[in-house]
């Protein structure tokens, strides 16, 4: 077995990620232009108002547009591990318990 066989995925910098999840931005600017670019009642779409086929094309074109980015991400292609913070011990311990988890205060 090789040294490259048995090393773990090396985690992507937000570097070389930043290009791939910018594209994520372009839902929420969708949807915030929305008002100005498609607000309108007149044409009608299949009897829709035209604002309201507008949002459900976005709505649409948001799922593949988030397929692709995970597709572009070196991370995820990569199969690197996701940085959790509960995942860190040390950090964990800093919280302070909360109520519900069974501890005795």
């Amino acid at each position: 077995m090789s040294d490259s066989e048995s090393a773990p995925p090396v985690p992507a910098t937000l570097r070389q990620r930043g290009p791939a999840l910018l594209l994520l931005i372009l839902p929420g600017v969708l949807y915030c232009i929305a008002p100005f670019v498609a607000n309108r009642v007149e044409p009608r779409i299949l009897g829709v108002p035209f604002l309201v086929a507008y949002l459900i094309a976005v709505t649409i074109v948001t799922g593949p547009l988030i397929w692709l980015v995970a597709r572009l991400d070196p991370a995820y292609r990569s199969g690197a591990p996701e940085f959790v913070p509960a995942d860190d011990r040390d950090s964990a311990s800093d919280f302070p318990p909360t109520a519900g988890d069974g501890s005795v205060r």
